[in-house]
């Protein structure tokens, strides 16, 4: 288009944006929930609690993680040249010299 302005670049940040900022949290909300559901809560008014369920806390915080390890990478991925320049740590292709 024109030579300030990239539209297919544009729209893959758009897309990946999209993706990044509205599958994390809504990924983040379903281990919310299975943790939930694994932790046995009050399923009655009187108190009483369901069966809890280890496979599931364990899948809780295997989402967590997940989110958790892709928030620390796109960090990382971010700040890769400053890294590289100041610490010297070439992570994620950072440019060397």
């Amino acid at each position: 288009m024109n030579q300030w302005f990239n539209l297919a670049a544009t729209c893959k940040i758009l897309v990946f944006g999209l993706l990044v900022g509205g599958l994390l949290p809504a990924l983040f909300a379903v281990g919310v929930r299975v943790n939930v559901a694994g932790n046995g809560v009050p399923a009655v008014a009187d108190g009483t609690t369901g069966a809890r369920r280890p496979l599931m806390v364990a899948l809780s915080w295997a989402i967590f993680l997940l989110v958790l390890a892709v928030a620390v990478i796109g960090v990382l991925f971010i700040a890769r040249d400053f890294l590289g320049h100041h610490l010297g740590w070439y992570l994620l292709g950072a440019k060397r010299g």
